[in-house]
């Protein structure tokens, strides 16, 4: 595959400090993403080359740091495929990157995707939208452009009047496929004001954006909803002060922590920073003890995931080294046990501790990569900003449950506190026809609209909508376009100025994400 990068002199040099942080023809971390290219040969705009130069690309010839040459023609081709796309929006496909984090399972994402993956190499991540760390990209006319430069140049277009005032003319949220093996890391995320603050912080003391020991990589929050695609696993919230005086009254060896926590809000957080505050042999010889009885008492026991001494034991196994007990398996005792089957969800406001442990997910958030974490990771752990952002209401974990269609033709939605985003779930059975957007067009998308559909909000106007089609074959289809063919795996962009219909050739389910 040929990849020509032209750019005007102005945007090669806004180009060239993008991609400062690439030394020679290696990558540097946190970049660990890879880009799965389904498409013909196109030429890529700077934007998307930037996106493309930060996480390797499969394709038929390598792509490594190379140098672009400006050209003025170049970028009027691309101003020109732009002002082609208004006139006439369409749904796109996207073209998406994976985050190969170590904890990833090296088998539900590459089955969605159709990927062979004979590494067995770990599919953590699928990221769908506009977050630096990770572009998805779009073809326009034979120019690959990032999505996000794509919205900065037809705000309108993409995101609708109404959200592009709202939003600042950018995408407010960030749509991923989560597939965990192992334990993620206890971790909470910021409000918006402490992410302002943090990344200014980090920002004066010189800490670039590819530094590991940086936890602020945006100014935004992360408020978040995770939707279980299999059974899944996970810790949520701090459990009610009961049980968590029972749990320590049961462990002889945490009888220092038993001495130190006052059943009370207060008490419950002075407990926690007590804990992350410890010096590491303190931890040693506080979890040592305990993990040996366990053992012990546990030895041929198959492992149960609703169990948490299971998983204390398997976050052991994992997490600790060189004889020294990682302080985030205090967590497995004090956090709910929270237990998903597909469907249901968990929303994770800001300052709410939690960590995923087994499972295939859908994961809503804003559009955000802040993560301050407490324990069971080899990554950087800057605990005065996780104390700083806690919030600590000791409650059993709330599940949601789906909410059904409001009426005929319409999805199935998770509503949250969220102000950025709402998820819906397209169930078509075969044969069925619904349509996505606002009422524009003729023919037979007009007469949905006549009879009533899945049409947006007069109140908010039209929004963009991010696409995942989980299961069977779909087609879009949009006034004075080819139709979109689509199987499980494919990743779409319906810009807010685009009415589509969908057409299921059997039983099909879409996702979809957009502004409420």
């Amino acid at each position: 595959m040929t990849e020509t990068v032209a750019s005007s002199p102005r945007v090669a040099k806004r180009l060239i400090r993008q991609t400062s942080h690439l030394n020679g023809d290696r990558i540097l971390e946190p970049h660990p993403g890879t880009r799965y290219l389904r498409s013909q040969p196109v030429r890529t705009s700077p934007a998307a080359w930037s996106a493309v130069a930060m996480s390797p690309v499969q394709t038929d010839s390598p792509v490594g740091n190379r140098a672009f040459i400006p050209s003025v023609p170049a970028a009027e081709e691309i101003q020109a495929a732009i002002s082609a796309f208004e006139a006439a929006p369409q749904p796109l496909v996207l073209h998406c990157g994976v985050q190969h984090y170590s904890w990833g399972d090296p088998d539900f994402i590459p089955a969605l995707m159709e990927i062979h993956n004979p590494r067995r190499l770990p599919f953590a991540e699928l990221w769908i939208g506009a977050h630096p760390d990770l572009l998805s990209t779009v073809q326009l006319n034979g120019w690959r452009l990032s999505l996000a430069e794509l919205i900065s140049a037809a705000p309108t277009t993409m995101l609708g009047a109404e959200s592009a005032a709202r939003f600042d003319h950018q995408l407010p949220f960030l749509l991923k496929v989560i597939a965990a093996r192992e334990p993620l890391s206890i971790q909470a995320h910021p409000t918006r004001e402490q992410a302002i603050a943090g990344y200014q912080r980090e920002d004066a003391i010189g800490l670039r954006l590819t530094d590991p020991r940086r936890s602020y990589r945006d100014r935004n929050h992360k408020p978040e909803l995770l939707v279980a695609l299999t059974d899944f696993y996970a810790l949520r919230g701090f459990r009610p002060l009961t049980e968590v005086s029972a749990e320590l009254a049961a462990a002889p060896e945490l009888g220092a922590l038993k001495t130190q926590f006052e059943p009370s809000v207060s008490g419950l957080f002075e407990l926690y920073q007590w804990i992350m505050q410890l010096e590491q042999p303190q931890v040693d010889a506080l979890l040592s003890p305990l993990i040996k009885r366990l053992q012990q008492e546990r030895a041929g026991i198959e492992f149960d995931p609703t169990d948490r001494h299971a998983w204390l034991l398997e976050a052991d196994r994992l997490f600790s080294s060189n004889g020294h007990r990682d302080r985030g398996l205090f967590s497995l005792l004090l956090l709910n046990l929270i237990a998903l089957h597909p469907g249901e969800a968990l929303f994770l406001p800001a300052g709410e501790l939690h960590a995923y442990l087994r499972g295939a997910a859908i994961e809503l958030m804003a559009n955000s990569n802040n993560v301050l974490r407490g324990g069971l990771t080899q990554k950087h752990i800057d605990v005065p900003a996780l104390l700083n952002t806690l919030s600590v209401d000791p409650a059993p974990g709330a599940v949601r449950q789906i909410q059904p269609p409001a009426g005929p033709a319409l999805p199935e939605t998770w509503p949250t506190p969220a102000t950025e985003f709402l998820l819906e779930r397209h169930s078509l059975s075969a044969g069925e026809r619904r349509l996505i957007g606002h009422c524009t067009g003729a023919g037979s998308i007009q007469d949905s609209c006549a009879i009533g559909s899945a049409v947006d909000s007069a109140v908010n106007g039209p929004r963009l909508r991010l696409g995942l089609v989980m299961d069977g074959q779909l087609s879009l289809h949009s006034p004075g376009q080819a139709p979109l063919r689509l199987k499980p795996g494919a990743a779409i962009v319906i810009p807010a100025a685009c009415t589509v219909e969908l057409h299921s050739e059997q039983h099909s389910v879409l996702f979809t994400a957009r502004a409420p």
